[in-house]
């Protein structure tokens, strides 16, 4: 059924849960998945017979540079689009389908905007919507989840999307800069908010702290 996109997955040191991502992704329907292990230390996650393409980095470079590694082998690709999906079963398999059957109907970007409630961390919460309000006073744009994961493109713009400087978790701010200062339209559905117990790649503050940095730093 989602024959047109694809499904790419950064991954570093991922738990057994992405095993239960891939089952999701291929019960619902997306075949194409690509996954980008970002120099994990514990292999042995990758071991199970092979129904994804997966692209190795020999050390951690971050999940901006996992992402433009999968854009670019996606680029080459027959395929319409690509979807960007988490290694920890933080997003419904149904919200998955939401972005994908959206960007299928518009051919536009989509993004799966979060509707965060008690349950997210305080500092999850605090940090994003601080970053998306500045983000949107500076660039004029009403995107409400600004550090969303779950997000679909037009093969088109992926040969664009990795000239984009960011390396880490501060490249997903970077892209939405670009879109927003060439004027490229978005679309936006609601998703869940899912957290789980396990410890996330994402630090707080130093990762909050470069996120704000790249929204405040004056456009080249």
């Amino acid at each position: 059924m989602y024959d047109d996109i694809f499904v790419l997955i950064p991954t570093y040191n991922p738990s057994m849960k992405l095993y239960s991502v891939i089952d999701n992704l291929k019960t619902a329907g997306f075949n194409n998945i690509v996954i980008v292990d970002d120099g994990s230390d514990n292999k042995a996650v990758f071991k199970r017979p092979k129904n994804y393409k997966l692209l190795v980095h020999d050390k951690n470079m971050g999940k901006g540079e996992a992402l433009k590694t999968g854009f670019k082998c996606i680029a080459s690709m027959d395929c319409l689009g690509v979807i960007t999906v988490d290694d920890d079963l933080q997003q419904d398999i149904l919200d998955i389908k939401k972005v994908a059957d959206k960007f299928l109907e518009t051919k536009k970007i989509v993004l799966g905007i979060r509707l965060f409630d008690r349950k997210t961390p305080f500092e999850r919460k605090f940090a994003n919507k601080l970053s998306s309000f500045i983000f949107n006073l500076k660039y004029k744009t009403d995107i409400k989840d600004t550090q969303t994961g779950l997000r679909c493109f037009p093969k088109e713009l992926l040969n664009d999307l990795c000239l984009v400087v960011g390396s880490r978790f501060e490249y997903e701010i970077n892209v939405l800069k670009y879109l927003a200062l060439n004027n490229i339209d978005m679309n936006y559905v609601t998703i869940k908010t899912i957290y789980s117990d396990e410890v996330s790649h994402y630090k707080s503050f130093k990762d909050s702290y470069m996120i704000l940095k790249a929204i405040l730093k004056k456009d080249e």
